[in-house]
């Protein structure tokens, strides 16, 4: 039985036994009604009692989950065991989720040591307030030449306005749509005519100028009178972190994090430290290897469907000519051969190659961009990348994607819609086996793939360890 298979049949079996409980549960519950039994609860007890009142209505639950990890000596992977323990003392009974909250009470999630850890799941993302939602604003075209845009992340971003600026636009603020139509560059928004209309949102906090600062004096702009754009109000305290979108010798236009629809205006004099965002995983890069075939290309795409706050990729540079229906900066940055061969000479590529006589790779300086927004940067990337990536400046986390072994990968292979040959399937074990080889030392996890949404579920297990796990890097990484 394959294990997708065995997977079906569980979850079949779970579905089944939820049903049997909830009958058994009602069979109690009508029998203590016949017989006018009522159950009281000793509200002495330890942290797992609840209170009822002389109704039998239920006043309070306790839910606590123990979790635990433990490493397999053989395989050296990491196996995680969630118990669930609930007390109640009424004749209300309903069943809840091991990695949801209780409807009543936030789970206690308790690890193997002594801390408590309340992290989010990494799919888990902010709710979007009206204030992010878009919004649509009609204004004359000439005020478009009023404001400053500049491309980030493939968006078009709002940097820098004037007193003559419209007053729904914003430092901060994405132009998405004009006249219902999406744009991508400046010359989009150029020599318009007329009443046009714009589909606006606050850019999010990697699709802007990642230039961080650490507020250390406390500012209003409701009591200065002499800051341009009168309508921007601004306030900051010592401690709050501002996103700098642009400067001038007196004046710096900027937006709060916490809450990126308060922008404005602060002096350059204001007292600052300038800060860098870390993801939240302790790693600055996730480097997935494996052989054509292994599927470790749908795992990136999946990871960055995910968690788009939390994870990114680059755009690989390219010196063929653009194609039709591409767009610069999404699939390829499209530059000369020169100056790929140029940051070659000067070590600025991390890795590259040459296909029908064009250079393809990914620049050095677009991973240290991607880390500096605060993102871990999922790189699908080559084994000779790894040496270049194994250092304190890009602290990676090495994931190996394998094949299951020839004769299972054999079996999973005659289920698909479309077969490979069984060399095909060799070849991809034989460069699985020498990827493995040529960077032992520095793979941290290996995932055989046999099927894609496990596989997937596994590296996201093990990426949310990492927030909350002791983690063991070389030494020469803390130097």
């Amino acid at each position: 039985m394959s294990e997708e298979d065995e997977l079906s049949q569980l979850r079949s079996n779970a579905e089944n036994l939820s049903r049997c409980l909830h009958v058994l549960l009602e069979k109690i519950e009508n029998i203590e009604k016949k017989n006018g039994k009522e159950q009281d609860a000793d509200s002495t007890k330890s942290n797992g009692t609840s209170s009822s009142n002389k109704d039998g209505k239920e006043k309070f639950e306790q839910v606590e989950i123990e979790e635990k990890t433990e490493i397999d000596p053989k395989t050296g992977l990491k196996k995680r065991t969630i118990v669930t323990e609930r007390v109640l003392t009424t004749k209300t009974f309903h069943a809840l989720a091991l990695d949801g909250p209780s409807p009543t009470m936030t789970p206690i999630l308790r690890s193997s040591g002594t801390k408590n850890h309340n992290y989010a799941p990494i799919h888990q993302s902010a709710i979007l307030l009206p204030q992010y939602q878009s919004r649509k604003t009609t204004v004359d075209a000439g005020q478009l030449t009023q404001v400053e845009v500049e491309k980030h992340g493939g968006q078009l971003v709002v940097t820098k306005i004037n007193e003559k600026s419209n007053y729904d636009l914003k430092p901060g603020d994405v132009i998405t749509q004009v006249d219902g139509k999406d744009v991508y560059f400046r010359a989009d928004i150029e020599n318009l005519k007329g009443k046009v209309e714009l589909t606006v949102e606050p850019a999010g906090i990697h699709c802007a100028p990642a230039n961080f600062h650490r507020v250390q004096d406390t500012y209003s702009s409701h009591i200065d009178v002499d800051r341009p754009c009168l309508w921007l109000d601004l306030e900051v305290n010592p401690g709050d972190v501002i996103q700098i979108l642009s400067k001038d010798e007196k004046w710096m236009q900027v937006r709060k994090l916490g809450d990126l629809t308060q922008v404005g205006y602060l002096p350059t004099s204001l007292t600052m430290e300038k800060v860098s965002m870390l993801c939240p995983f302790g790693r600055r890069t996730l480097v997935l290897l494996g052989a054509v075939g292994t599927g470790r290309r749908d795992i990136k795409s999946m990871l960055l469907r995910l968690a788009p706050h939390y994870f990114s990729t680059i755009v690989p540079l390219t010196s063929r000519a653009q194609r039709p229906g591409e767009v610069e900066g999404r699939e390829y940055q499209f530059v000369r051969k020169e100056e790929i061969y140029q940051k070659i000479r000067e070590g600025g590529m991390v890795e590259w190659g040459e296909l029908d006589s064009q250079l393809y790779g990914t620049s050095a300086d677009s991973v240290r961009n991607e880390i500096r927004s605060g993102r871990m940067c999922v790189l699908d990337a080559a084994p000779q990348s790894v040496n270049y990536l194994y250092n304190a400046e890009f602290m990676p986390f090495v994931v190996h994607v394998v094949p299951p072994p020839i004769e299972e990968f054999t079996q999973l292979e005659a289920v698909r819609r479309t077969h490979r040959t069984q060399g095909q399937l060799q070849s991809i074990c034989d460069e699985s086996a020498k990827i493995g080889l040529e960077c032992k030392s520095k793979i941290h996890l290996t995932l055989v793939n046999r099927n894609i949404d496990v596989t997937f579920k596994r590296l996201v297990d093990s990426l949310e360890t990492l927030r909350y796990e002791t983690q063991w890097v070389p030494h020469s990484w803390m130097c």
